[in-house]
């Protein structure tokens, strides 16, 4: 998978490429699955590939488990720094909380986001995740859109987009 690909109308990016995002864009949190080819966020990016929009997909393909998770490790910084960049800039900031995973670091920047960004965020965390109440409380406090499935998560954020592309 390439950095940046093209998928119909919407573009996806990848770190740590850095593009001038200029048109309504998404970014997505969450669980990370094991295939880079079919998981929760290539789902989400072809139910969106009609619309002229930018997702940004945190998913680094050079990811490498020997990395040093520190701040002085260039290629570990640059990656934290492009997902807290784009945070920024995304229009919507999307989460998945699947069932049996653990996302501790998921959890973090939820819990960061919902307050810097009142109203750019949607949850999914469907029953099964060990941390939903949690999640559950956060998003209540913050008035928070949650989502109960994948499939409605992808409406609300396709809606969000319409809406943005002044399509609604």
């Amino acid at each position: 998978m390439s950095s940046s690909e093209a998928s119909s109308r919407c573009t996806i990016h990848f770190p740590p490429e850095r593009p001038k995002v200029t048109q309504p864009s998404v970014i997505a949190y969450g669980t990370i699955e094991p295939s880079s080819t079919d998981n929760w966020t290539t789902r989400l990016s072809a139910s969106l590939s009609d619309l002229p929009v930018t997702i940004l997909n945190p998913r680094c393909n050079a990811w490498d488990s020997t990395w040093n998770e520190d701040i002085n490790f260039p290629p570990f910084k640059e990656q934290v720094d492009w997902e807290m960049d784009y945070a920024d800039v995304a229009d919507v900031i999307v989460f998945y909380f699947k069932p049996g995973t653990p996302c501790p670091v998921s959890l973090l920047e939820l819990g960061m986001y919902v307050g810097i960004f009142k109203g750019k965020v949607v949850v999914c965390c469907p029953q099964g995740f060990n941390k939903k109440g949690n999640v559950d409380i956060v998003c209540t406090r913050f008035g928070v859109t949650m989502a109960e499935d994948l499939e409605k998560l992808n409406t609300v954020v396709r809606g969000r987009l319409e809406k943005l592309l002044g399509n609604t």
